[in-house]
C-alpha cells in the first residue's frame, strides 16, 4: 500500500511538472486507473498469483496507447488522460498474454476519478 502510495505521489508529481513546464495554459486532466494483474489458477478456487513485468496496454480509440509495467506484486497505476481504452497484456519480451474470459477488456476513465481495474489474466499452462 505505500509503495502505491509513493509511486502515485512520483507519478502525479512528474505530471505536473511536465505540464507546468509547457507553453500552453490548458489544464491537465487526467484519471487514475490502479490495480492488481494476476493469472487465474486453473482449479476452480478462482484465485490469483502474481504477473509481476507484465506490460498492460492501455489503447485508446484514436489509437494512442499508453504502456504500464507491474511491479513485483503485480501491481500497476496508470494516469491516462480522458477517454474510453481498451486493454491488452504482454510480457516484457512483447509477447501476448490471453486475458481471461470474465476480464473486463474497455474502461471509462473520467478525469480526477480514481478506478481500480484488477488485470486477471487466463491461467498459464
Amino acid at each position: 500500500m505505500m509503495v502505491r502510495r509513493i509511486c502515485t505521489a512520483t507519478l502525479v508529481a512528474a505530471a505536473m511538472c511536465s505540464a507546468l513546464g509547457q507553453s500552453t495554459e490548458r489544464a491537465l486532466a487526467f484519471g487514475q486507473l490502479y490495480g492488481t494483474a494476476g493469472f487465474l489458477s486453473p482449479d476452480p478456487s478462482g484465485t490469483m498469483t502474481e504477473a509481476p513485468a507484465t506490460v498492460l496496454v492501455f489503447r485508446a480509440a484514436d489509437g494512442h496507447r499508453n504502456l504500464t509495467l507491474t511491479q513485483e506484486t503485480g501491481d500497476y497505476i496508470a494516469l491516462l488522460e480522458p477517454g474510453r481504452y481498451c486493454l491488452t497484456a504482454y510480457t516484457r519480451a512483447g509477447k501476448g498474454l490471453p486475458l481471461a474470459q470474465n476480464q473486463l477488456k474497455c474502461i471509462d476513465v473520467q478525469p480526477g476519478k480514481d478506478e481500480r481495474l484488477d488485470v486477471m489474466l487466463a491461467a498459464r499452462k
